[in-house]
């Protein structure tokens, strides 16, 4: 019996604390209000999405509480605040009152205004806004559209979409090519982890490297190579396949694992020509001695030119009255056989002084008994040539004739001959004058011995010595080794052009074979 009073006594004290808490026993509280949701259909809203035309953008909104407030804040490097203010809208956009942006929302996909407020679902699809964003930006890149959705209970949700753009690797030209210089640049954007930029001749079989300078620009520049000529000094050539020149066509990529990823060609100018190069031009200059009788002289240049000239005197080339020549033995004509080519001749003048077949770019003058060779002509560069190229005879013999001032001449005398045609680029600020003739030969120079003469620096050459008889046309190609790799541009140095052919390489002393010849046609460079 006591043990039943006790437990009713429990029983009661534990109803009574139940009352003092408030709670009754029964679950008769309202559940919180549920808060808004923002979902991607068909996809995780929490993960990024990449970028792809055609691509599926749609969300979907729910607000058991009615939507009250709806804000979308773009953050893209493409959708900037001009971009945006250019359609009509701003990086803040209010979806419940627009205000003047409804229209432009409604364009590109957002509900807005009474398809807004008040609703407790709705679904708008921006699948046409986000592709476009590849077509104005292509740089890796993420692009944010933060959505906040507020019911009429004060519950809020804020969801950012990422949309991430991988940028297409793509080439451009820069139209900078320097054909001095031999440089170049393109743009390639968004190479990929491990590819490179590589560029080449169109059509050839190996791609070499670009170079990365800033950014995304990328040079194509010459490699040089350095090395000694015969007289020990260092001359650089530009390594085959480098560096950009004249009138060519170059093709260049982004490659990755070998494979072309983007390409791009481009074509550069056609470069320079070489005056009278074909040898088509020929007129007569008026040479005299004494200023008072003038002599008509073949000369290398069409009317009105004057890049060519050639060591013909008086002695050479004499006109009767009715203008049929007296005497015409040149040492530089238009060959009858073949119009439009030089043909040089080794002369004896007067029957007793010896002179060697010669043309070369600067101008002859003759006084006394010795002429003077200044070489040297102006000329626009506008272009580095790898070479000069020139088609050649000749007829090379033995010497039988040695300067009486020829400090060697003992040692030459009945030795092979040889003819040569030789070029330099200078930066001149006068010509410089070779004299021979009956007097001491003074100022003989050779460009593969000096990188300068006191008219200024020799800053490359190219030689060519020829010691066989060609009776047939040869297609010589002289390439250029320089001595200063990184001049300027000597455009516009008051001589910067010397070519020179003779047909004994130790004429100016007045040595060699009385009998060479040298038929020469068609100068032009190599690019």
């Amino acid at each position: 019996m006591k043990k039943l009073v006790s437990m009713t006594m429990a029983m009661a004290m534990m109803a009574a604390l139940f009352v003092a808490c408030g709670d009754d026993g029964t679950d008769d509280e309202t559940p919180p209000p549920a808060v808004p949701t923002i979902a991607l259909d068909g996809g995780d809203i929490d993960q990024p999405q990449e970028i792809t035309n055609p691509m599926s953008v749609k969300i979907g909104v729910t607000a058991p509480g009615v939507i009250a407030g709806f804000t979308v804040t773009i953050d893209s490097p493409a959708l900037t605040d001009e971009m945006l203010a250019a359609v009509g809208l701003a990086a803040e956009l209010n979806l419940v009152n627009p205000g003047s942006m409804a229209e432009a929302l409604g364009a590109l996909g957002f509900p807005s205004g009474e398809a807004v407020s008040g609703k407790t679902a709705l679904t708008f699809d921006i699948s046409a806004l986000v592709p476009m964003i590849a077509q104005i930006y292509n740089e890796t890149s993420d692009h944010k559209f933060i959505l906040k959705v507020t019911d009429a209970k004060g519950k809020s949700t804020t969801k950012t979409l990422t949309c991430h753009l991988t940028g297409k690797a793509a080439l451009a030209y820069n139209n900078d090519a320097d054909l001095w210089a031999n440089t170049a640049t393109v743009t390639a954007a968004n190479v990929p982890d491990g590819g490179s930029v590589q560029y080449r001749v169109k059509g050839a079989a190996d791609w070499t490297d670009a170079v990365l300078v800033e950014g995304s620009k990328y040079r194509l520049a010459p490699v040089y190579e350095t090395s000694k000529n015969a007289a020990g000094l260092d001359v650089h050539t530009i390594k085959a396949g480098t560096g950009v020149f004249a009138a060519t066509n170059y093709e260049v990529r982004i490659a990755k694992d070998g494979q072309t990823v983007d390409s791009k060609e481009f074509a550069t100018a056609a470069g320079d020509k070489i005056p009278n190069g074909d040898m088509s031009g020929w007129s007569k200059k008026q040479m005299t001695t004494d200023g008072k009788t003038f002599w008509p002289i073949t000369y290398p240049n069409a009317e009105g030119n004057s890049v060519w000239d050639s060591g013909n005197n008086m002695f050479l080339e004499q006109y009767n009255d009715d203008g049929t020549p007296k005497i015409f033995t040149p040492l530089c004509r238009q060959d009858e056989t073949e119009a439009g080519t030089a043909i040089l001749s080794a002369q004896m003048v007067m029957g007793f002084v010896f002179a060697p077949g010669n043309m070369f770019t600067g101008d002859f003058n003759y006084s006394g008994f010795s002429g003077t060779v200044n070489f040297g002509k102006p000329y626009a560069w506008t272009a580095r040539p790898r070479a000069l190229k020139v088609r050649y005879k000749a007829q090379v013999g033995k010497i039988d004739k040695v300067g009486s001032y020829d400090p060697d001449k003992d040692s030459y005398k009945d030795q092979p001959d040889r003819a040569r045609i030789f070029v330099a680029v200078v930066n001149w600020k006068a010509q410089h004058g070779v004299t021979s003739g009956m007097t001491e030969p003074a100022g003989m120079w050779d460009p593969a011995v000096k990188t300068s003469l006191d008219e200024g620096a020799i800053l490359g050459y190219g030689d060519l010595v020829i010691t066989q008889t060609a009776t047939g046309w040869v297609e010589a190609t002289l390439p250029f080794n320089w001595y200063a790799k990184d001049a300027a541009n000597p455009a516009s140095a008051p001589f910067s052009l010397v070519i020179s052919c003779a047909t004994s390489v130790r004429g100016d002393y007045l040595t060699g074979c009385s009998t060479n010849t040298m038929q020469v046609d068609d100068f032009e460079w190599v690019y």
